[in-house]
């Protein structure tokens, strides 16, 4: 279980610079925010694509369910 709260650990510290990135890039020039957006979409996008094939290679459903419901309703 360590190496795993180390890994998203690292995962939380990537997602904070980029998320602090993606506003100081806004702040120079607010007429980006589209290109911003469509960063993260896409970066979401492929991460929730990722999540879906991994839960079915290790069929485990009820695994990916229970993550699913803490990432929608943080519980």
């Amino acid at each position: 279980m360590d190496d795993i709260k180390k890994e998203f650990q690292k995962a939380v510290d990537a997602l904070k610079y980029a998320i602090e990135l993606s506003f100081k890039e806004y702040k120079k020039d607010p007429s980006k925010k589209d290109q911003i957006v469509a960063l993260w979409q896409d970066t979401i996008g492929e991460f929730l694509q990722y999540f879906s094939k991994i839960s079915e290679k290790y069929n485990a459903k009820d695994l990916y369910k229970a993550i699913t419901k803490v990432m929608i309703f943080g519980k």
